[in-house]
């Protein structure tokens, strides 16, 4: 990033001043402090939920000539305008131990059975479920429902719909939580488990198979325990008998402009700037399996090629190639994929999350726990 900044400001007027958080610290409650302090940021490197919400709070200026000059994705576009420019897609994945399962488990029936046939002769659990209050916990459990195509919501940007407990979508919402409570048996105990421990108990060796983000897993274990990454295989998550890959969370992680801060032209100029950058395979490839570039041209590209990690896991960047287009992001719940603030600020709230707290932790049944969720959600309209 400091390299692309100073390409920007030897080939433009303007300087840019970066602030680095600190680990465990998020972007945005360091972004609030300095709102309170009365110097807001001119522009931010966020998730484009977060764009979504801070738009809604009519704080954005619009990126618009950089999402359509390089033909950006365009998850929060409204009025005709574009107010998020993805810098790089981060799908979630997950990893399994190849040398304890034979071949990979497919549908949720074959999991619950070959999960509970690990647990029950190997030193390890068989597969990771997380619960509770954390992004890792919530992602997972979206996908889960979206694997069993239940519609969680519906309606226009402006007229947003919970769904989740209506007609087909209560029995399929029911049928994905029984499933969870099923696989909960050969996991061990998740709640609250954030990104970093579902790696850790397979790093450990205390599980056989986590939900992750891409390849976080892979950049992780090398580091620690380089001998176990030739035993990890990457994989969808697990579908229901029968149905196919429809849609699958991808993080979107990219610029956005504040429209209070001092040089809003100057930060809407770095954005145009930064995608078309020298560098701009760089920054993406500064964590290669883990972050991806934003558009399929970009994916294809000879940097990504030719880029040493990539090389060493092409079942990674097959994966990735072969459901590129079932890619999505939670915003983009609304119909037609329009934007959707119900899943933001749900989001935001982790309540999917908080919702297998209640089935595996709390004691409530599957039917109890879509009313709880259902309740919940409706709660943010």
């Amino acid at each position: 990033m400091d390299e692309i900044i100073a390409e920007f400001e030897e080939e433009t007027d303007h300087t840019v001043e970066m602030i680095y958080t600190a680990k465990g610290t998020s972007s945005d409650a360091e972004m609030q402090k300095m709102v309170a302090a009365g110097n807001p940021p001119d522009l931010l490197f966020d998730t484009s939920t977060d764009a979504y919400r801070l738009q809604r709070d009519g704080v954005l200026a619009p990126v618009t000539g950089a999402v359509q000059d390089n033909d950006l994705p365009d998850p929060v576009s409204v009025g005709g305008e574009s107010y998020f420019a993805a810098a790089m897609v981060e799908p979630l994945m997950g990893w399994y131990r190849n040398d304890v399962y034979s071949e990979m488990p497919a549908s949720w029936s074959e999991w619950v059975e070959a999960a509970g046939e690990v647990s029950a002769n190997e030193s390890m659990e068989g597969y990771v479920i997380q619960s509770g209050q954390t992004n890792n916990a919530d992602t997972q459990m979206t996908q889960y429902l979206w694997q069993n195509d239940v519609e969680i919501y519906g309606g226009p940007s402006d007229g947003i719909e919970v769904r989740l407990d209506n007609d087909d979508n209560r029995q399929a919402a029911v049928e994905t939580f029984e499933w969870v409570q099923s696989m909960a048996e050969h996991s061990p105990n998740g709640s609250g488990w954030a990104w970093g421990d579902a790696i850790g108990a397979l790093q450990q060796e205390n599980a056989a198979a986590i939900a992750s983000v891409g390849g976080l897993p892979i950049l992780t274990i090398q580091a620690n325990r380089p001998d176990l990454v030739e035993n990890l295989s990457p994989m969808p998550f697990p579908v229901p008998s029968g149905a196919a890959q429809d849609r699958w969370w991808a993080y979107m992680e990219g610029h956005l402009v504040r429209n209070d801060g001092q040089n809003t032209e100057g930060a809407q100029a770095f954005v145009d700037f930064f995608t078309s950058s020298s560098r701009f395979f760089d920054f993406v490839l500064s964590a290669p399996l883990f972050q991806f570039p934003p558009t399929r041209e970009q994916l294809d590209a000879p940097e990504v090629a030719e880029n040493e990690v990539i090389q060493q896991h092409p079942d990674v960047m097959n994966l990735v190639r072969d459901n590129w287009d079932a890619f999505t992001s939670v915003l983009a719940t609304g119909d037609g994929g329009a934007p959707n603030i119900v899943a933001a600020d749900a989001y935001s709230e982790q309540l999917f999350g908080q919702a297998a707290d209640q089935l595996l932790v709390g004691g409530l049944t599957p039917d109890e726990t879509v009313d709880w969720l259902a309740e919940e959600l409706r709660g943010l309209q």
